[in-house]
């Protein structure tokens, strides 16, 4: 007889997936059940996660290591910003079918838990609950990246984009 409940055969990193505010309302079986379908991915520094322009395959999450996210080309290239552990990237690949805004490179080794867009698809078809959870969340992500896009714009401005 197995001491093991139902639904709790753990996957390696499941902390990390509890934390992500993306899948924050997710329970611990959903959860589970996500973290069913990630791969674990390791690459060495310098090497290009994401290309800019490119079809997005997936959502990835940081376990370890740091990334930079880069726009444009050359000479006229810019840092967007750095990442590392529990920060996520790529999560717009997995709600369009626009091509990349920007470029991922690893800083130094990283470790990766990656959601394949195919994957997660026919995950969240087979259960719409589930899928509605996490679109909710997409959609709140989104609204807080624009609030936060709003206000760097237009610092000081009382004009809410709330009901926009």
């Amino acid at each position: 007889m197995s001491s093991v409940l139902p639904d709790f055969e753990e996957f390696e990193g499941i902390d990390v997936f509890q934390k992500l505010p993306l899948f924050s309302a997710l329970n611990y079986s959903e959860t589970i059940r996500l973290g069913a379908i990630a791969r674990t991915v390791r690459r060495e520094a310098g090497s290009v996660l994401v290309s800019e322009n490119a079809l997005g395959e997936a959502l990835y999450v940081i376990r370890s290591g740091r990334v930079r996210v880069l726009k444009g080309e050359g000479d006229s290239t810019i840092a967007l910003g750095d990442m590392g552990p529990g920060e996520l990237f790529g999560e717009m690949s997995l709600v369009d079918d626009l091509l990349t805004s920007a470029s991922v490179v690893a800083l130094e080794p990283v470790e990766l838990f990656v959601l394949p867009r195919k994957d997660f698809d026919a995950l969240l078809a087979g259960d719409p609950g589930l899928a509605l959870k996490v679109y909710k969340s997409f959609s709140r992500a989104l609204s807080d990246k624009l609030r936060q896009l709003h206000q760097k714009l237009v610092p000081g401005d009382s004009l809410a984009i709330e009901g926009a």
